[in-house]
């Protein structure tokens, strides 16, 4: 069981630290993140599935870089170092408010919101949330607002593979479906989004420094099967909301199901794999 720490200086000294970058909806990284999930794709067909993180890419200079591959947190950037090296996106809360058409020029405004300390089981812990406004070059309002959970831990101790956590699923899909992530996916999901986080292609660092059993399936990745699989079983309804929280890491290889439920407006979503619920999500049909 975790509990709240004191707050850090430090950290008080990033809370509302903002940051505006610019971007574009480019149709050959949709294009791309098609050919990823297997699909036909024209502009102006199906909207993919959560397109919007492909966009926005990090753009550290090599020498910014840590040890994980990651940008070094501190410094001008909105993210505190917390003196934690491994990390995670643990989850996210998004809504839908407009549509992004294909090639639209987007300018993302970001902050710094929650940084607080924990100490649980696993040792001293920072959790992070960062908000994203999307917006379409000259409109006023948002066409996506995300709020995005990090999590900083400490190093992994001693040789052995590090336990997850096992935990049972509370209900029973209407619709789902079994699938695996490769090798060779988790390579084409990082080069999409440029994320070099050496968890997801590199065996020896993931299981000597960091404790995993394999190649680690990227948070965001089963989030976008995730939200692949919803609209697909809700016949392509829009979506107004959605959001997801990952419990327990996936390697390369292993099988999950991604299920679904819906409840009038509402549905409810999960990833389950060997060692029971990895990911859970919530969506909202808009009316």
């Amino acid at each position: 069981m975790s509990s709240d720490m004191e707050p850090d200086r430090g950290f008080e000294d990033f809370l509302g630290r903002e940051e505006t970058r610019e971007d574009s909806a480019d149709p050959e990284r949709l294009a791309r993140l098609a050919a990823l999930l297997d699909r036909d794709w024209a502009p102006g067909g199906q909207p993919l599935p959560l397109a919007h993180f492909l966009y926005f890419r990090p753009d550290a200079r090599q020498s910014r870089l840590g040890a994980d591959g990651h940008p070094r947190n501190g410094g001008d950037g909105i993210l505190p170092d917390a003196g934690l090296p491994r990390r995670m996106w643990a989850g996210s809360r998004i809504r839908f408010a407009g549509a992004i058409p294909v090639g639209a020029e987007l300018t993302r405004r970001s902050r710094l919101v929650r940084a607080t300390p924990k100490q649980g089981r696993s040792g001293r812990m920072v959790f992070c949330t960062v908000e994203h406004d999307i917006h379409v070059r000259g409109d006023d309002q948002p066409a996506i607002r995300e709020a995005q959970d990090l999590v900083f831990r400490e190093a992994h101790a001693g040789g052995e593979v590090a336990p997850r956590p096992q935990i049972a699923p509370e209900w029973t899909p209407d619709t789902s479906r079994a699938m695996s992530v490769d090798a060779v996916q988790l390579f084409r999901y990082s080069a999409l989004t440029f994320n070099a986080h050496r968890i997801h292609y590199d065996r020896a660092y993931a299981r000597e420094v960091e404790g995993y059993a394999g190649l680690v399936v990227h948070g965001p990745y089963l989030a976008t099967l995730m939200f692949d699989h919803l609209q697909q079983a809700c016949r392509d309804r829009a979506i107004s909301e959605f959001s997801f929280r990952a419990s327990s890491p996936l390697f390369d290889g292993e099988e999950f199901t991604v299920g679904s439920r819906c409840e009038g407006e509402d549905v409810f979503l999960s990833i389950v794999g060997p060692m029971g619920l990895a990911m859970q999500g919530t969506a909202r049909l808009r009316s």
